[in-house]
């Protein structure tokens, strides 16, 4: 993180544009960020690396001259495309939104790299590069290959993770079968966003809104009503996104107008014209339906809202695995409520499952969209942090231990507080486990040494714990 820092401390603009954000809505914090340091900690690294890589991709980029592309329209329709995959993977309820808005950025760039290629190959074709399947078309009949499976393609040379090369190699692709699986999400919010952004950027009567909203039904699962909402997220998000990148996306009001179109046609397509279909499909999509939810109350916690065990070992498994074969870091924390048997004997379960569900609140607000809460058993949660060093972590632990000790829970006819004990455990380059086993189990020596020291604190893991732990023993 402090390499971060000083890295994009030596561009002011950039320096700018991250605190700009970390202060927007779209990252809303009860405490201002007034320096970089406090930015970087509200967005996470990963989160602050690929907010730069827009910035400093649309910066260069946009300086370039092109052969034949209409370049302010490109550059117009890519911010637009990421605002609403980002808006798309938060109504699907995904974390990384900034990976979202990445991919919607780069989805198009083989068009950039075609241009450069074949100079002649957008050569009068300005209506038609409003027309996204028509040029696509055009130039798989010239090229053999469309703009995606260019982009897809480079991008992979490139190196950049799978998931963006993969997205952006699929954006032509929408499937039209709900799935549950992440990595199709994924690659659906990033091909459906360009869709959404046809709907601020064509005229009136090129606004296909009834067939993009059932695009988005049949392959996200988002009802007439989610989908208005989508457009109106992005609506919200425009003004943010133009500020950011020093833009202008909608002319003024149009958003507004673009919104009423919306209502109006969604409302005639929910009453008139998809009536049947509806019909004939509530039977397969109650179904359908009814199993995302079981699966999903399978991973929740019933009595905190927060994931259950279960799919912690599932979830930390997989990101273990991950971090440990792309050399990211990965943190987590193990937290345990002090004092909470106590409050639980003396004022009943009743008190008990109303603390654990304002933690499950606090640990909540004090984390991060991408951050992982789960409830491990009784009064213990662990929190996984993906894509995060010890620093980040041992400061996000060390604001949920402040939350704690700024709340007081109401449990019948009193008040108490409740503080709690916080162990972290980087997996890195610093500190390497054998297995995520041995991961949680570090997290839980530190926790220890945190209820030893005095409790209502965070300690971090250090090799040095299990040694100690064994002489106080």
């Amino acid at each position: 993180m402090g390499k971060v820092a000083k890295a994009v401390s030596m561009d002011s603009a950039l320096t700018m544009k991250i605190l700009r954000i970390a202060n927007s809505p779209l990252y809303a914090q009860r405490r201002k960020s007034e320096n970089l340091r406090q930015a970087l900690v509200v967005l996470g690294l990963n989160a602050t690396l690929t907010l730069a890589l827009s910035f400093s991709l649309v910066k260069s980029m946009r300086s370039g001259k092109g052969n034949s592309i209409d370049y302010p329209y490109y550059w117009r329709r890519a911010l637009v495309s990421a605002t609403a995959a980002r808006a798309l993977g938060d109504a699907m309820h995904q974390s990384l939104a900034e990976e979202f808005f990445l991919a919607g950025l780069l989805q198009d760039a083989g068009m950039l790299a075609l241009d450069k290629a074949v100079p002649d190959l957008y050569r009068d074709t300005e209506k038609l590069q409003r027309n996204h399947a028509a040029l696509a078309a055009h130039e798989t009949q010239r090229v053999k290959a469309d703009h995606a499976e260019v982009g897809g393609w480079a991008m992979r040379r490139w190196n950049l993770p799978e998931r963006l090369y993969r997205a952006i190699g699929n954006s032509h692709k929408v499937g039209l079968s709900v799935t549950t699986d992440p990595a199709e999400i994924f690659d659906r919010c990033v091909a459906l966003s360009g869709l959404v952004a046809d709907l601020f950027l064509l005229d009136s009567e090129q606004r296909r809104i009834a067939e993009t909203a059932l695009c988005v039904e049949r392959s996200l699962g988002l009802d007439r009503m989610a989908f208005g909402q989508v457009l109106s997220t992005v609506s919200s998000m425009i003004p943010e996104t133009e500020a950011m990148f020093d833009a202008t996306l909608v002319e003024r009001g149009d958003s507004e107008l673009i919104l009423d179109q919306a209502r109006d046609v969604l409302m005639i397509r929910s009453l008139h014209a998809l009536r049947e279909i509806n019909t004939l499909r509530a039977v397969a999509e109650s179904s359908s339906s009814r199993a995302m939810e079981l699966e999903e109350e399978t991973r929740r916690d019933a009595l905190t809202g927060v994931y259950n065990r279960a799919y912690l070992d599932h979830f930390l498994t997989r990101e273990f695995e991950n971090s440990t074969r792309n050399k990211w870091p990965l943190s987590v924390a193990f937290a345990d409520l002090d004092k909470f048997k106590t409050i639980n004997d003396n004022f009943g379960h009743q008190a008990g499952d109303r603390i654990l569900q304002a933690t499950a609140r606090i640990l909540r607000g004090s984390t991060r969209e991408s951050d992982v809460i789960a409830r491990y058993g009784g009064e213990e949660f662990v929190v996984v942090f993906p894509s995060t060093d010890a620093e980040t972590a041992r400061a996000i632990c060390e604001r949920i231990v402040e939350a704690f000790q700024n709340t007081t829970h109401d449990i019948g006819p009193s008040h108490a507080k409740v503080t709690i004990s916080i162990g972290c455990a980087t997996h890195g380059k610093q500190t390497a486990f054998a297995t995520a086993e041995d991961f949680v189990k570090a997290a839980d020596q530190a926790l220890y040494t945190a209820k030893l020291r005095g409790r209502n604190r965070t300690v971090p893991f250090n090799r040095e714990i299990p040694a100690a732990l064994a002489r106080f023993n």
